[in-house]
């Protein structure tokens, strides 16, 4: 009686979170001690929609409570941004970026000291990003899952309230683009700006796309994974090339 209760609930719940949930358009600035940062690539997590900053750090895209808002650019630090209901009543936020600091030409690590060198945890271990945490503590609904409530036995209910309110989509979202940040990051630590617009001959306004382009091709992503640098230049300039003709067609329009 207590699950049909809480199912019936859920049913209820559904209608009014889709309801109260309801994407508007959302202005926003994006700002680094006081100075307006243009080109800066922002990212819905949620509806995967992209825009960019202007010329005056100004941006709008669609957007609802409990949105993610990612922010990127190759000179500042990422930036998450969890729209509110604050944000929405506001219907405009402001966005503060960190300059990323000089890098060093060269380090050498003599040793690498992790958790497992240090006896935090067993060797072998699988190691969670904290998007896979949360995707794994949120639980994936099988639906097997509804079967076992139909018979009355006890089953976890978090998978099952979490696909009824899109919750797990969300963090399955969030874990795919943690990686492509993950990706960008380490771009942007191989490669200065100059290299994209002087030697692949990508126009500057163009280069952010670019990076979210090559991250979403199987073949760069895997060469990047192995670290292989001859691999990976190999790959970026192929898909330079591509992308340049992209842009060439596009213009042409």
């Amino acid at each position: 009686m207590r699950l049909k209760k809480l199912f019936l609930f859920a049913l209820t719940l559904f209608p009014m979170l889709l309801f109260c949930q309801q994407e508007q358009r959302l202005r926003g600035k994006v700002i680094s001690d006081s100075t307006a940062v243009p080109s800066v690539t922002v990212m819905n997590l949620v509806s995967e929609q992209v825009v960019q900053t202007n010329a005056q750090g100004e941006f709008a895209i669609m957007a609802k409570e409990d949105d993610l808002l990612v922010f990127s650019h190759l000179n500042y630090e990422y930036k998450r941004r969890l729209i509110d209901s604050d944000d929405i009543k506001k219907g405009a936020i402001t966005v503060k970026l960190i300059y990323k600091p000089t890098e060093l030409d060269e380090v050498v690590i003599l040793r690498d000291i992790n958790p497992e060198d240090l006896g935090l945890v067993p060797k072998g271990q699988k190691k969670y990003t904290v998007a896979e945490r949360r995707l794994k503590q949120a639980g994936e609904f099988k639906p097997e899952m509804w079967v076992g409530m139909v018979a009355g036995l006890s089953i976890p209910v978090d998978p099952i309230i979490n696909a009824i309110t899109g919750r797990t989509k969300m963090l399955k979202k969030d874990v795919k683009t943690e990686k492509k940040e993950r990706f960008l990051a380490k771009i942007s630590g191989m490669y200065e700006t100059g290299y994209f617009t002087d030697t692949l001959k990508i126009p500057a306004d163009y280069v952010n796309g670019f990076l979210y382009y090559i991250v979403e091709d199987a073949n760069f992503t895997s060469a990047l994974e192995t670290g292989k640098k001859p691999s990976i230049d190999l790959e970026i300039t192929q898909l330079a090339q591509k992308y340049n003709e992209l842009i060439a067609l596009e213009t042409k329009k």
